[in-house]
């Protein structure tokens, strides 16, 4: 069968969004240059005070991560920025910005409210090892790291409204709940592919009031049957579900295709800013991680693709 063809409605406002990305001015404005230094405290704390306030740092940690710069690539780079823009500002210094980076206290930024259907998942990020080549040359190699990020995205605006980094041993199946403790405004669905495929996962969606779009093994049995006493479980009544319509039907019912907006959200993030962490320590790269997801947001609000099947 031949592959659909799509085209873009909005293409003028997606342009546009698409150029004000690399504005220099967007990321870095007026009300960012006013609140560069660091402000004294009357608390009696240890140390010399702080130059450089924590939007600095932020504000520099996020042009190191759009631009994929080095520390001192960063430093120079935000430096020349304000000589350009004739400002008597100094940026911090490379090893400022490395060592207050894993201390920011960063909050996932969207702009996402009220019960929403999220599909959430997982993929994986390098950091360091032998090259792709050696490693398909001569096979799997022990040096070779990776972290595991695993993220929540509103299906209606595309937002990232969860987030964690974790090593590349922990499940998708484990984080599901500190995920979902992340948004507090109420969930109507969760859907997500077999590797959330358990009974815990599915009592957890439920105990939030929220339908399970988990999509099941094949094959799946009851393990609660309805003669028994309490309420049934969640997976026991998708299970009964698929049995009655067939899998292919389920899926239309519960909208389990949306979940690829999870991956296309994994594809941004890699095609944007990278599949590989530049930084070494686990404080840094969680920080680095979801400086990238609020970048990813700010695209997300600044305008996306409407595509139509094209006649």
């Amino acid at each position: 069968m031949a592959k659909k063809a799509y085209r873009v409605r909005n293409w003028s406002e997606y342009n546009k969004a698409l150029t004000q990305r690399g504005s220099i001015t967007f990321w870095i404005n007026e009300k960012t240059s006013k609140k560069w230094h660091g402000v004294g405290t009357t608390k009696q704390v240890r140390g010399r005070p702080k130059i450089y306030s924590e939007l600095a740092i932020e504000t520099c940690s996020t042009m190191r991560v759009l631009f994929g710069l080095t520390f001192r690539r960063c430093q120079g780079f935000v430096k020349s920025l304000f000589e350009i823009m004739k400002l008597n500002i100094n940026p911090p210094s490379y090893t400022q910005i490395c060592r207050r980076q894993k201390n920011l206290k960063i909050k996932l930024k969207h702009n996402v409210s009220g019960s929403i259907h999220v599909v959430v998942d997982a993929t994986g990020l390098k950091i360091f090892g032998e090259g792709e080549w050696k490693v398909r040359q001569h096979g799997y190699s022990k040096r070779r790291m990776w972290r595991k990020l695993h993220v929540g995205v509103d299906v209606k605006t595309r937002e990232i409204v969860m987030s964690e980094l974790t090593d590349n041993h922990t499940g998708e199946n484990k984080l599901l709940k500190p995920l979902l403790d992340q948004y507090t405004d109420g969930l109507i669905k969760v859907g997500a592919d077999k590797g959330y495929d358990s009974y815990e996962c599915h009592e957890i969606i439920g105990r939030r009031d929220a339908e399970s779009a988990i999509l099941l093994q094949r094959k799946s049995k009851i393990k609660k049957h309805l003669s028994k006493d309490g309420p049934p479980l969640v997976r026991d009544e998708i299970t009964r579900r698929m049995r009655k319509v067939g899998r292919k039907q389920w899926k239309q019912e519960v909208g389990y295709h949306q979940r690829s907006l999870v991956e296309n959200t994994f594809f941004r993030f890699k095609t944007i800013l990278g599949g590989k962490l530049r930084s070494i320590i686990l404080e840094n790269q969680k920080i680095e991680v979801l400086i990238g997801c609020n970048i990813l947001n700010k695209f997300t609000q600044l305008g996306m693709p409407i595509s139509v099947l094209a006649e």
